[in-house]
């Protein structure tokens, strides 16, 4: 979640186009809702909700790709890439743990 919230802020920090940051805005507000419900299901039943989880990591992909297609600045592309890295990662990982026998 935390990922979600610097990759929808950093667009605005950094002055990018406003293309840019309606793009990087809309999905962070979609990849927080997939995020918390992931985060909600976990806490709540100890199981993980798999389509969440793999929408969450579409999005982190999206973060990481978007910068590149845009071609914005440095700030705008390092900070939306380490939050789509940082989203893959871990959602990455809950999609894993999903698919596996044992707890995530």
């Amino acid at each position: 979640m935390v990922g979600c919230l610097a990759a929808g802020v950093t667009p605005v920090v950094a002055g990018a186009s406003a293309a840019f940051l309606g793009s990087i805005t809309s999905s962070a507000v979609l990849g927080l809702v997939f995020a918390g419900r992931t985060v909600q299901l976990l806490r709540a039943t100890g199981q993980v909700s798999l389509p969440a989880a793999v929408l969450t990591t579409v999005f982190g992909g999206w973060f990481m790709l978007a910068p590149l297609l845009y071609d914005v600045g440095f700030l705008a592309t390092a900070g939306t890439q380490s939050a789509g890295m940082l989203i893959s990662t871990f959602s990455l990982y809950v999609v894993i743990a999903g698919l596996s026998d044992g707890p995530a």
